[in-house]
């Protein structure tokens, strides 16, 4: 028997020390690995599209023309992307090989270069003259020059003056030439007369006038006379048209007779009244070539020799005496005379 208000002994556990609750902490939701995972997405999705875009969409990715740019034999998407190694970082910047086989690029015309040689005649083209020397002391003496853009004539002279003709051009270029490699071509009177080159002048410095002279033919008559320049053609040149030069002259002859004064008539006794012409000269023929002639009272002409011509017969009678003079071109002075005899 227990006492009264004796304590019950209690049936319950021993007091424990709360633990605290164990929570397992969160998954954290791996971002970095998916962006990695995107941005390797979108690369190899672009670079199909690329793919796909040039493959399906561009014209002309046969090098063959009898080829059909029908869309059946181009690869599909799919056969492209499996062919495709798997997508990585390195492969993702650069287009596949196949890809870039088929771009063809349109060549670049090369530019032909434009010729701008020019090779021409200075203003006036050409000039002709004729020179001789007279024997005066002078030496050469120009008697007359012309350009082609006159009428050049020129007198007959006496031939013992040596008279020459010569034509002159005047050349120029606008670029720097070498004098030999500019051929030339001289016809007189249609007909060739000299083939030659420049070579006289080292070269031809542009914007210069350089001369090329000749001397041509003395015969009477007209004439003329062309150079071409480059007309080969060797030297290409912007034009051709302005490579010939032509001068056009004339070598009048002699229209002038000859001049003299018939003297007389002289009483001279026993040898009659004679008559004699006087200071015979001509501009072109020497006195040796002279032809003189003389008639008596209204007959035959003849030749006449001597110094004079003497009439003898009966006083008071009268008389008629003719007497001419032919130069070399036949040009003729006639004087005659009529007197009595003393």
């Amino acid at each position: 028997m227990f006492e009264e208000n004796q304590p019950v002994p209690s049936t319950s556990l021993p007091p424990v020390d709360p633990q605290p609750l164990y929570i397992p902490p969160k998954p954290k939701f791996p971002i970095i690995p998916v962006l990695i995972g995107f941005f390797i997405v979108v690369i190899v999705a672009a670079a199909l599209g690329v793919v796909y875009f040039k493959t399906v969409f561009k014209p002309n990715v046969s090098p063959s023309p009898t080829s059909s740019p029908a869309p059946s034999i181009i690869p599909s998407p799919s056969i492209v992307a499996t062919s495709t190694p798997s997508a990585t970082p390195k492969t993702s910047t650069k287009p596949s090989p196949k890809a870039s086989s088929t771009t063809i690029s349109t060549p670049t015309p090369t530019p032909i270069a434009i010729p701008t040689l020019d090779i021409r005649f200075g203003n006036p083209s050409a000039n002709v003259k004729q020179t001789y020397d007279d024997s005066s002391g002078a030496g050469r003496v120009i008697n007359r020059e012309y350009t082609s853009i006159q009428a050049g004539q020129f007198d007959e002279v006496i031939s013992s003056w040596s008279p020459r003709v010569t034509i002159c051009y005047h050349i120029v270029s606008n670029e720097e030439i070498k004098g030999k490699d500019l051929n030339f071509v001289l016809t007189l009177d249609d007909k060739e007369d000299v083939k030659d080159n420049l070579g006289q002048y080292d070269k031809l410095e542009p914007g210069r006038l350089y001369d090329w002279c000749h001397d041509v033919t003395n015969d009477i008559g007209k004439h003329i006379a062309r150079l071409t320049l480059n007309g080969d053609k060797t030297q290409k040149e912007v034009i051709y048209t302005n490579d010939i030069a032509s001068l056009s002259w004339e070598n009048l002859s002699d229209k002038i007779a000859p001049n003299f004064t018939l003297l007389g008539p002289t009483n001279e006794g026993a040898t009659g009244s004679c008559l004699f012409p006087q200071y015979v000269t001509d501009n072109v023929t020497p006195y040796a070539s002279l032809k003189i002639e003389q008639q008596v009272d209204g007959g035959a002409w003849s030749a006449f020799s001597g110094a004079r011509y003497c009439f003898v017969g009966t006083s008071g009678s009268s008389h008629l005496y003719k007497i001419k003079i032919f130069d070399a071109r036949n040009n003729v002075n006639e004087q005659s005379k009529t007197f009595v005899l003393y």
